[in-house]
Order: structure tokens, then sequence, then C-alpha cells
């Protein structure tokens, strides 16, 4: 860990870590007296820290039994989905001037290049490092800083619902590239309604590969 963040930080950054790559199950409990002992430290960055993950969306309270990592039913996975896609959308569409286009379709055309490179290497841990940019980029570039701190709120439970698929399955992770690949062609193509609905497709399928997965879990 970094020297310089401080202890809360520290336990905030390893907590994080573990819960989006499902190292700490949903629904795990996670007790001050546990974390006390685990991190040797008081009780009081441990709460900054659960502070922070609570406002990520990752853990939550309940009464008489404290804190746990989050569990989402299929609902509200679906609402999760629905609302990412049509926020990426909005996104998408202040990216469409001349000015940030260029550097957009530049970054996107890299991104799915790198993502080819790690599927015909077979590496899909680094594909899904790369993958995960690609979303990001029509935050980056729509100059609105409204629309990404909304979006960074709703990063963390997207980031833990695409580790349950995303480093696991090779035709997946070939689908999702092949998905975003059609969406680049349609931006850059200044096909913007065409690109909304690829993007809603792209999230749906998404969605659906992630309730397959939690059934699994079940």
């Amino acid at each position: 860990m970094d020297g310089d963040k401080t202890v809360s930080e520290k336990i905030y950054s390893e907590l994080y870590h573990e819960i989006v790559t499902h190292k700490l199950k949903p629904g795990q409990n996670l007790t001050l007296a546990m974390l006390r002992k685990r991190f040797n430290v008081s009780h009081t960055p441990i709460r900054e820290a659960l502070t922070r993950l609570s406002s990520d969306g990752l853990v939550s309270y309940e009464s008489n039994k404290g804190m746990k990592v989050v569990e989402f039913t299929d609902s509200e996975i679906r609402e999760i989905f629905q609302f990412t896609a049509e926020l990426e959308i909005i996104a998408m569409r202040f990216c469409s001037n001349a000015f940030t286009m260029a550097p957009l379709l530049n970054e996107m055309k890299a991104i799915i290049s790198q993502e080819e490179n790690a599927l015909k290497n077979n590496d899909i841990e680094l594909w899904g490092k790369v993958s995960g940019i690609f979303h990001g980029l029509f935050y980056k570039y729509s100059g609105n800083r409204f629309l990404n701190e909304v979006a960074e709120r709703m990063g963390a439970r997207m980031e833990l619902m695409s580790n349950m698929y995303s480093h696991k399955d090779y035709d997946i992770s070939a689908s999702i590239t092949n998905r975003q690949r059609e969406i680049f062609k349609a931006v850059e193509a200044g096909e913007f309604d065409r690109a909304a609905d690829l993007i809603r497709a792209h999230l749906q399928f998404s969605m659906i590969d992630v309730l397959e997965m939690s059934s699994y879990d079940d």
C-alpha cells in the first residue's frame, strides 16, 4: 500500500478490492471486532472506511447485525444496468462535438485493439482491466462534472458485478469486445441514435450474464 495514504484510506482500499473481486462474498458480515483484529487499529479509521464503502454501495447496515457486504436482488441488478445504460448514453451524447470526438475515438479504437490482443493471448485478466476503461471514456470526454459524479457513485457497483464473469469466461469477454466495436463504429459514423441502441443492448446482455452468474452462486 502507498505510504502516504491514511490508515482509513488503506483499510478502505483493501476492503474495496476484496469486495469487488469477490474475495469478500455478498452477505458476509464485517464486524468492527473482526476488522479491528485484522488491521490492528482503533474503531475510528474502520468506521471511516466502512462509511465510504457504504457510500459506494458496497456495504449495507442491518439493525442488530451491523455491516455486511451488499447483496443485490435480481430486481436491483436490472435497475442498476438500466440506469447505467441511460447514464452512459447521456455521456456519449455530451461527447458529440468536434473538439472531444477525435480524442474519444482514438482512445476507443486503442482500447478495442488492446482487448483483441489480450484475447489472442488468452489473458482474460488483462482483458478485464482494459475493457473496464471503455465505458469510462464517454464520461471522461463529456465535460460534465456532475455527470461524472453520478457515474463514480455507480462505478463500484458495476465493477463488483462485472467481475462476476469478466475474468472467467473467454466467450463472454469476446462477445463484449465485439459489442464495444459496434458501438465504436456507430459513434465514429456519427450515428448517435444507433450508438444509444447498441449501448442499451450491450448492457442488457451484460445484465443477463450477471443474473445467470448470480443464480449459480445461490
